[in-house]
């Protein structure tokens, strides 16, 4: 149980929650990212093994872009809304 926090204003809360969804954020894409490049590497092997053609490829590509553009939208929103939220931060001041 996190201890309560007194004297804290809701913007700091509000940045707080921001900064760590931005990391689980950052951290599942470079997990998707890690993930990518072991099927990049066993499609190359698959490929030359069994002579499929070099579109196979392009196909694994082409698989990612569509199952992982949410993770990549929701990396780019909570980098937006942390800058944002940081630049009228330092404006307050």
């Amino acid at each position: 149980m996190k201890p309560a926090l007194r004297n804290v204003t809701p913007a700091v809360v509000q940045i707080a929650t921001i900064v760590e969804a931005h990391r689980k954020a950052r951290r599942v894409v470079i997990g998707h990212f890690v993930f990518f490049l072991i099927c990049v590497v066993i499609a190359l092997i698959a490929r030359r093994y069994l002579k499929f053609p070099p579109q196979l490829s392009w196909v694994i590509f082409a698989i990612f872009g569509l199952v992982f553009a949410g993770d990549l939208c929701r990396l780019t929103y909570r980098n937006f809304q942390l800058q944002r939220l940081r630049a009228a931060s330092a404006s307050s001041h």
